[in-house]
C-alpha cells in the first residue's frame, strides 16, 4: 500500500512538472514563432501539401481551410519527430504510423526504446500508474509487435494484474486504454469490463465530470478510455453527459479548456481535443453555437505546439490530437488507439485513399501543363493507372475487418499512388485483352465515374470532391445513370433548412427509420446542418448525410435547393443588414475574437469582402473588422455584379486561342473583351461558379465549333450554372457535331454574357472562373465541378465529346 501511495504522489508531482514545463515551453515557442516571419517548418509543410503559400507561422484563414491547416500542422509535427532519429520512442512511433511517415529504422528505434524504458520489460515492475505501460502497448501495436510476447514477456498480463488492483485513479484510465487497443484473451476482456464499470462509477453525477488532481486532464483521459469501449453498458450515456459537461464547465471562448478559476495550459487543450474527437465530437467547429467561440482544433493550431523547443510529450500529444481530429472528421469511429476495433478506421481510410487519388490526379494534370514532354496519351495513361490502383485498394479496404488492416492497406495504396509518374517516352499502346473487360468504376461523392476510353457518356470539369465511404463492394459494371442532375452541397459544408425536412437514421427512408421532423421556420430560426456526405439511396433519392449543428444528431435527409441552402454567404456581398434580434458583434480578428463593438438589429454595414474560415465564412467590413457571414444573423442587401474591372485576370498558361464574347441584346451591357484563354462579357446577372483541376480519362483534340456554320451538322445541349444554392444561368445552346463540353460552355458564356476564364486546351482544359467565382489555390477543393446527364465523369471538359441532347450542369464547390 505504501508503495502505491508513493507512486500516486510521485505521478502527481511529475504531472505538475510536465504541465508547467510544457506550458512554459509553449509560451516561449509562441513568442519565438511570432518573431519568425516565415517558420521553416510551416513553409516546408505547406509546400509538402501542395499549398501555394505559407504566410508565417499562423495559417492564413483567407487561403486555407481548417482541414488544410490540420494537414500542414501534422506534417510539420511529424518532421520534428522524425529528426529525433535513434531517440524515437513509443509515442513518436504511434504518431508516425498514423501520419504514414514511419520507416523500418524508426520502428526499430521505437522498439528498442520500449524494451529499455518500460518498467516491466526492462526488468522492473509497474511504475508511474500505468503511463509507461499504455505508451508501450500503443507503440508496440502501432509498429506491428505483439504486446503479449515481447522477448518472451507478456506485458498485457502485467497490466491485467494491476487492473485487478489499480494503484490509483490514473491507473484505471491508463490500464483501460492499454487493454482496449486489441483483443488479448479472456483475462484482458474481464479486466476491461471491470475497469469500464469502475470509471463510469467515478463520474460525478452532479457535474458529469471526473474529479482528479487536474479535472480537465483526468476527464479527458476518462473520455478517451471510454470511447474505446462504446459497446459496454452505460458508456454511451456517460460519454454524452461528459461531452455536455466539458462544453459547459471547461470550454473557453478561445477554444481551449480550463477549470472555472484555473489556468489554461496547452497539454490540457490537446488532451481534451483528442478525447472529444475520439467520442465523435466535431472539434473542427466550436462546441457552442456562438459566433465568438473558437473551435478546439483552431486553438491547438494557434498555439504552434510543433515548434522546436517544446517538450517531446507536448509535441507527441498535439500530433496525436490532430491525427485523431482528422480521423474523426473523415468518418472514423472511436479512438485511433482502438487498433483492432472492427471497421473503426475503415470509413476514414477509404476517404483518405480517395483524397490521395484526387491529389495525385491534380498533380499529374498541373505538372503536365508546364511540361512540354508530357504527351496527352502519357498523361491519360498515368490517370488511368491512378484509377486502377484506387479500385484495387478500395476493394481491399472494404474487405478489411480491423482498423490495423485498413490502415496498412491504405498506406500501401497511397505509396503506390505516389509512385505513379508521367512517362516522357513515346506512349506505348496497352495490350488489348482477348475478352472485353467491363470498365472499372470509381465512386466519387457517391456518383459513379466510368473510366472507359471507348466511351464518352460522362465527363468532369474538375477532380471530384472527397467522397464518403460505401459499405458495398467495389462496383465492376457500368451503372444506370439517372437523367436528372443531382444538386449537391459542398462536402462538409453547413446548410440550413428552407422548408420542412425529415431526418432518418439510415438511407432507407421508411416511417420506422424516421427520427425527427424539422418544421419550416423563419429564417433566423432555421435549423442548421453539417453536410457530411452526399449520395443516392436505394430508393433513387438524392440525399445528404447530415449532422444537426444544435443537437449533434446525425442522419439522412433529402437533398437539393428545394430543401436546403448554404448557411453562410460566399458571394461578393458589399452591404448587409443585421436581422438577428439580439444583434451581432464586430471583432478585430477573423476568428471572431477581440470584440470591438456591438451592432443592433436593422443596422446596415458595408462589406469589403467575404473571408473563408473553414466551414464558417466571415465578412471583413470596410473598417477592417470582422463579422459572421451566417445568413440567420445577417441579410445581404447588395451583391457586387460582375464587371470589366473585377473579372478574373487572364491565365498565363497556353490556351486554345482568342475568344470574343458578344452579349445578347437583353444582357444589360455591351462591353466585350477578347483575351487569350479568357472569355469575358459583363451583364447584370449574379456572380457564378469556380473550377477544380480536371481529371483526365479520354483526351481528344479540342475543336472550335463554338458557332456552327449553316451547312455543319449541329447538336443541342442544355447548360445550367449554379453557385451558392442559386442558378446563375440556364438555357440551351447549339454547337457543331463533335464539339466538346468546354466548347459548349464557351458558346453558352457568350450567349449569356458570362465572364469565363480557363487554362490549357483539350485534355488539359481547366476552368478557372465564371463571373468571378474562381478556383481556389492549389491544395484546396474550391472550384467548378461539372456533370453530364447527372454524372460527374473522370475527364476534362475539353476532352468530352457531346451528344445531341446532353445536359451539362456546372456547380461551384466552395
Amino acid at each position: 500500500m505504501k508503495r502505491k501511495q508513493f507512486l500516486y504522489w510521485f505521478s502527481i508531482v511529475l504531472g505538475i512538472f510536465l504541465i508547467f514545463s510544457s506550458g512554459g515551453n509553449s509560451s516561449r515557442a509562441d513568442a519565438a514563432s511570432r518573431a519568425d516571419a516565415a517558420s521553416r517548418a510551416d513553409v516546408a509543410s505547406a509546400y509538402n501539401y501542395g499549398l501555394t503559400k505559407a504566410k508565417g507561422p499562423k495559417i492564413n484563414s483567407e487561403v486555407y481551410t481548417v482541414s488544410d491547416a490540420v494537414d500542414s500542422a501534422i506534417s510539420a509535427e511529424l518532421a520534428e519527430i522524425a529528426q529525433k532519429g535513434p531517440k524515437i520512442d513509443a509515442w513518436d512511433a504511434t504518431c508516425l504510423v498514423f501520419g504514414d511517415r514511419i520507416t523500418d529504422s524508426q520502428a526499430q528505434y521505437a522498439y528498442e526504446s520500449i524494451l529499455k524504458n518500460n518498467d516491466f520489460l526492462s526488468g522492473g515492475s509497474q511504475g508511474l500508474n500505468g503511463i509507461s505501460d499504455v505508451s508501450a502497448v500503443n507503440g508496440l501495436v502501432a509498429i506491428g509487435k505483439d504486446p503479449t510476447n515481447v522477448n518472451g514477456k507478456n506485458l498485457v498480463a502485467n497490466i491485467v494484474k494491476d487492473a485487478n488492483n489499480p494503484a490509483s485513479d490514473y491507473s484505471i484510465v491508463n490500464d483501460l486504454e492499454a487493454l482496449s487497443t486489441g483483443s488479448y484473451g479472456q483475462a484482458s476482456e474481464t479486466a476491461r469490463t471491470s475497469l469500464t464499470k469502475k470509471l463510469i462509477g467515478m463520474q460525478d453525477q452532479k457535474t458529469g465530470l471526473w474529479n482528479g488532481f487536474d479535472k480537465v486532464d483526468y476527464t479527458a483521459r476518462a473520455i478517451l478510455a471510454l470511447s474505446m469501449n462504446t459497446n459496454q453498458p452505460g458508456v454511451a450515456d456517460a460519454l454524452n453527459t461528459a461531452v455536455k459537461a466539458v462544453s459547459n464547465h471547461f470550454y473557453q471562448k478561445n477554444g481551449g479548456f480550463a477549470e472555472m478559476h484555473g489556468a489554461e495550459n496547452a497539454y490540457n487543450d490537446v488532451t481534451m481535443t483528442n478525447a472529444l474527437a475520439s467520442a465523435g465530437v466535431n472539434v473542427y467547429a466550436p462546441l457552442k453555437d456562438k459566433t465568438d467561440y473558437v473551435a478546439p482544433v483552431q486553438r491547438v493550431l494557434d498555439q504552434h505546439l510543433f515548434s522546436a523547443g517544446n517538450s517531446a510529450m507536448l509535441i507527441q500529444q498535439a500530433t496525436l490530437a490532430l491525427e485523431q481530429a482528422r480521423f474523426t472528421s473523415k468518418g472514423g469511429k472511436g479512438s485511433i488507439f482502438a487498433f483492432n476495433q472492427t471497421d473503426a478506421a475503415k470509413p476514414g481510410e477509404i476517404v483518405n485513399i480517395k483524397d490521395a487519388a484526387i491529389a495525385k490526379k491534380r498533380s499529374i494534370i498541373r505538372s503536365s501543363i508546364s511540361d512540354p514532354q508530357a504527351t496527352a496519351a502519357a498523361v491519360n495513361d498515368a490517370i488511368n493507372l491512378v484509377d486502377k490502383i484506387l479500385v484495387t485498394y478500395l476493394s481491399k479496404l472494404r474487405a478489411d475487418s480491423t482498423s490495423s488492416a485498413a490502415i496498412a492497406d491504405r498506406a500501401a495504396g497511397v505509396k503506390e499512388l505516389n509512385n505513379v509518374t508521367v512517362s516522357h517516352a513515346a506512349p506505348v499502346t496497352p495490350a488489348t485483352p482477348a475478352t472485353p473487360v467491363t470498365p472499372p468504376t470509381v465512386t466519387n461523392n457517391n456518383v459513379t465515374v466510368v473510366n472507359n476510353p471507348a466511351s464518352s457518356s460522362s465527363a468532369s470539369s474538375s477532380s471530384s470532391a472527397t467522397s464518403t465511404s460505401s459499405s458495398s463492394s467495389v462496383p465492376i459494371s457500368t451503372p444506370t445513370v439517372s437523367g436528372k442532375p443531382v444538386k449537391k452541397a459542398s462536402h462538409r459544408s453547413i446548410v440550413y433548412a428552407l422548408t420542412t425536412v425529415k431526418l432518418y437514421r439510415s438511407s432507407n427512408f421508411t416511417k420506422s427509420n424516421l427520427t425527427k421532423t424539422y418544421k419550416k421556420r423563419a429564417r433566423i430560426n432555421r435549423p442548421m446542418f453539417l453536410v457530411i456526405s452526399q449520395q443516392t439511396n436505394k430508393q433513387g433519392h438524392a440525399i445528404y448525410r447530415v449532422k444537426d449543428m444544435n443537437s449533434g444528431k446525425t442522419g439522412y435527409t433529402l437533398s437539393g435547393s428545394k430543401y436546403f441552402a448554404h448557411a453562410y454567404y460566399s458571394a461578393k456581398v458589399t452591404r448587409i443588414k443585421v436581422i438577428n434580434p439580439k444583434g451581432i458583434n464586430e471583432y478585430g480578428k477573423v476568428n471572431l475574437t477581440s470584440k470591438k463593438r456591438h451592432v443592433k438589429k436593422n443596422a446596415s454595414l458595408s462589406v469589403r469582402k467575404v473571408v473563408n474560415y473553414g466551414l464558417y465564412n466571415r465578412m471583413q467590413l470596410t473598417n477592417g473588422r470582422y463579422i459572421t457571414a451566417n445568413k440567420k444573423l445577417i441579410l445581404a442587401t447588395k451583391i457586387k455584379k460582375s464587371s470589366q474591372n473585377t473579372r478574373p485576370s487572364t491565365p498565363t498558361a497556353t490556351t486554345t486561342g482568342t475568344s470574343t464574347s458578344t452579349p445578347p441584346t437583353n444582357s444589360g451591357s455591351t462591353a466585350t473583351t477578347a483575351t487569350t484563354g479568357t472569355t469575358t462579357t459583363t451583364n447584370n446577372s449574379p456572380s457564378a461558379t469556380p473550377t477544380l483541376p480536371v481529371a483526365l480519362t479520354n483526351p481528344v483534340a479540342l475543336t472550335n465549333p463554338v458557332t456552327p456554320s449553316n451547312d455543319a451538322k449541329t447538336i443541342t445541349t442544355t447548360i445550367s450554372i449554379h453557385a451558392d444554392g442559386a442558378t446563375i444561368a440556364s438555357g440551351s445552346i447549339k454547337v457543331s457535331s463533335g464539339a466538346s463540353a468546354f466548347d459548349a460552355l464557351q458558346a453558352f458564356a457568350q450567349q449569356q454574357g458570362l465572364a469565363l476564364t480557363y487554362k490549357g486546351s483539350g485534355a488539359t482544359t481547366y476552368v478557372t472562373g465564371i463571373n468571378g467565382y474562381n478556383a481556389g489555390p492549389a491544395g484546396t477543393m474550391t472550384g467548378w465541378l461539372y456533370s453530364v446527364n447527372g454524372t460527374e465523369p473522370g475527364s476534362s471538359m475539353g476532352a468530352y465529346t457531346l451528344k445531341d441532347g446532353d445536359s451539362i450542369s456546372m456547380t461551384y464547390n466552395k
